[in-house]
């Protein structure tokens, strides 16, 4: 796992763990309301060097996006970091489920045939709308295709079936009702009794569209 800081003075923390293929530069545009953050991204591993780091911290936010939702559990859940706020948005701790994921049979054709053109129309699928799809040209991730392919091939690898969950207590878990990625109707699934849900008017990417606040 990789991690990005952008220190802001701040005595607050904003954790971000993004989603498969991003970087930092997609969820910069989040207001950060002047809390310090750190964006985590591509899990082809999950270890970090960076706990005493976010110890450190008297308040952390957590904004867990798409599978960064099961990649935030799996790194925090056992941890002794003690979060102020955790906010799931368009994903869920079994990333790749055909009830409460995406079902297996698109992701593992997503891997099959990823290449630039099939990673355009995902981006596009995953913004919405020609809108977004241009504007997001500015603060698209940086990244190799083979390096994005060996995450998506390391996250297929995921028993999600028996990956323990509800490591983290979550406050909310935000649905976009347009997400063209990960289902909404398998997000409820699994939200559903679990913790309060946030239905918005948004596809995938909700950063266009969402003010967080804590």
């Amino acid at each position: 796992m990789r991690t990005v800081w952008k220190i802001n003075g701040g005595e607050k923390l904003l954790l971000i763990f993004s989603g498969w293929a991003m970087d930092e530069h997609p969820t910069s545009i989040i207001e950060t309301q002047g809390a310090d953050v750190c964006t985590c991204f591509d899990y082809q591993s999950l270890e970090t060097s960076d706990f005493d780091r976010w110890a450190h911290y008297s308040e952390i936010n957590l904004v867990a996006w798409s599978t960064g939702v099961w990649a935030a559990e799996q790194v925090l859940g056992n941890s002794n970091i003690k979060l102020s706020h955790a906010i799931a948005v368009n994903g869920t701790p079994t990333t790749v489920h055909d009830e409460t994921g995406i079902p297996k049979a698109i992701f593992q054709a997503t891997y099959d045939n990823l290449n630039s053109i099939s990673l355009a129309k995902f981006t596009r699928r995953m913004l919405g709308s020609s809108e977004t799809f241009n504007a997001f040209k500015s603060i698209e991730p940086k990244r190799d295709l083979e390096n994005q392919k060996q995450e998506l091939g390391t996250i297929l690898e995921v028993k999600f079936e028996e990956t323990q969950t509800g490591l983290i207590s979550w406050d909310k878990a935000i649905i976009g009702t347009k997400d063209a990625i990960f289902p909404p109707s398998n997000q409820r699934n699994y939200w559903e009794g679990k913790t309060e849900i946030e239905e918005i008017e948004a596809g995938h990417f909700i950063f266009y569209n969402y003010l967080f606040s804590f």
